[in-house]
C-alpha cells in the first residue's frame, strides 16, 4: 500500500496530474486532397499478363465496379467463391470478335484492353445474365466495356481506353474474391 502512495505522490509531483499542453494544430486530410494526388509510384505494364488457374472450380462473376482514382481507373471484378478464376489481360491488336458469332465489337477509345477469365461465368444456371453486360463509363481513362464472350466456362471483356496502350496493373484481393485491374490515365 505505502509503495502505491509513494508513486502516486512521485507522478503528481512529475506534473503528472496536469493536463498535457495542446498539440499544435495539424492540417487534416480532406477527400479533395486524397483526390487532387497523383499516384506517382504507379508502376504498370502493357505486357500480356497472364495467369492460369489448372483444375479450378467454374467461378461465377458477381459484379463489376468502376471509379475513376487519382491518376487512374479502377475496374474491379468481384467473383462467388474463395478465389478468383485464371485470367489473360491484353491489348488487342487485332479485330475484337464476339466468341459466339465471332461478329467484331466496337468500343469507343483509342485501344482495347481484353480482360478474360477461365473457368468463369456471368449467367445464372437458367442461362440469364447476372450482370450489365455493357457500360458506357466516360471515365478518365476507361470509356467503355462490353462482356463479349460468356460461354463454355470463359468470359471475355473489352475496355475502351483513352490511350492506346495505358499501363495497367493487377492485383487480386480475398473476402470477396476480387480482380482489381487499375489503368493509369493519359498523362
Amino acid at each position: 500500500m505505502s509503495y502505491r502512495i509513494a508513486l502516486v505522490a512521485t507522478v503528481l509531483a512529475c506534473g503528472g496530474g496536469e493536463k498535457a499542453p495542446p498539440r499544435p494544430n495539424r492540417p487534416s486530410t480532406t477527400a479533395a486532397a486524397l483526390a487532387a494526388r497523383q499516384d506517382t509510384a504507379f508502376v504498370g505494364t502493357t505486357a500480356v499478363t497472364n495467369r492460369v488457374k489448372a483444375r479450378a472450380p467454374q467461378a461465377a462473376i458477381r459484379a463489376v465496379e468502376t471509379s475513376a482514382q487519382a491518376g487512374y481507373d479502377r475496374v474491379v471484378f468481384e467473383f462467388a467463391g474463395d478465389s478468383v478464376p485464371g485470367y489473360h489481360v491484353e491489348y488487342a491488336t487485332k479485330t475484337v470478335r464476339r466468341c459466339g458469332s465471332g461478329d467484331p465489337v466496337t468500343v469507343k477509345g483509342a485501344g482495347r484492353l481484353i480482360v478474360r477469365f477461365e473457368p468463369a461465368r456471368a449467367h445464372d444456371d437458367q442461362g440469364q445474365p447476372v450482370i450489365e453486360r455493357e457500360r458506357a463509363l466516360g471515365l478518365p481513362a476507361v470509356v467503355e466495356m462490353k462482356l463479349i464472350c460468356d460461354f463454355e466456362g470463359q468470359i471475355e471483356w473489352v475496355l475502351g481506353v483513352t490511350a492506346a496502350a495505358a499501363p495497367y496493373r493487377i492485383s487480386e484481393q480475398l473476402a470477396p474474391a476480387r480482380l482489381v485491374l487499375e489503368i493509369r490515365h493519359a498523362p
